[in-house]
């Protein structure tokens, strides 16, 4: 039997992820506490150094994720923009809410766009608690009834964060181009998280006893989550490689 998620709970966790993504990259590249949170200060500064063009690097991200989420395949996506005459002059706005396949699901990913904002704002990130907290307050909204296979949207999860992260460390322009693995890690598990479960956690409870392999176990709740997660990941680092020219960990050379 398939198992599946809420759409919603899914664009939810990919809007948290594309902004952890970004902005832990924008911190990494600058070479300061690499995989810890960032101060406040730090986070704000940020803020208002890229303010002008993140939502640029959010369509970037989340357009292609969300034709993915939303359609059969993205052939079928552009021939339908073609036939509604969409061209390279289209605001981006207008392709977004395309992507998003409804009004209320555009809505609501708006509304997560400017709480995630709000966070940043406000000198945090947001916590997996605070997330799925919040998630609980939404889930009655009008598109709530839509589904998604639950790893299609591990997937776009872990895209939209791990794309995010690789934009952050090029827009930082500091010359850095890997991935710092650890920072990797900690999104992964916590974006599984805040994605996964219904209840608020302490991810990395009990590390020490149960490892790191027991703390992704416990984030994505079952084996075949598991093996989802892992493979995406390990497909993601190749395509980031590639595309993006951003390798896989500290020191590599792209």
């Amino acid at each position: 039997m398939t198992r599946q998620i809420a759409k919603r709970q899914v664009a939810s966790s990919m809007v948290r992820g594309f902004f952890e993504g970004f902005f832990t990259g924008l911190v990494d590249a600058r070479r300061e506490r690499n995989g810890e949170r960032p101060t406040p200060q730090l986070l704000r500064q940020l803020v208002a150094e890229h303010f002008d063009h993140i939502n640029e690097y959010f369509f970037h991200v989340m357009f292609p994720l969300l034709i993915a989420v939303n359609f059969d395949s993205y052939e079928q996506a552009v021939d339908d923009m073609r036939r509604r005459r969409f061209t390279d002059a289209t605001p981006r706005k207008m392709l977004l809410r395309y992507a998003s396949g409804s009004k209320p699901l555009f809505d609501h990913i708006v509304e997560e766009y400017r709480r995630q904002m709000g966070c940043l704002l406000n000198g945090r990130m947001q916590g997996v608690a605070d997330h799925i907290l919040q998630r609980k307050a939404d889930a009655n909204g009008p598109e709530a009834a839509e589904w998604l296979d639950t790893g299609q949207g591990i997937r776009a999860v872990v895209r939209s964060t791990m794309h995010a992260y690789a934009l952050g460390i090029k827009a930082a322009a500091t010359g850095k181009a890997s991935l710092h693995q650890p920072s990797v890690l900690r999104m992964m598990a916590e974006g599984m998280a805040a994605l996964l479960h219904d209840e608020p956690l302490d991810v990395w409870a009990e590390t020490e006893r149960i490892g790191l392999d027991g703390v992704f176990r416990r984030a994505t709740l079952d084996t075949a989550n598991y093996e989802t997660l892992a493979d995406e990941m390990n497909q993601a680092y190749e395509d980031l490689a590639m595309g993006e020219g951003v390798a896989s960990a500290d020191g590599a050379q792209s």
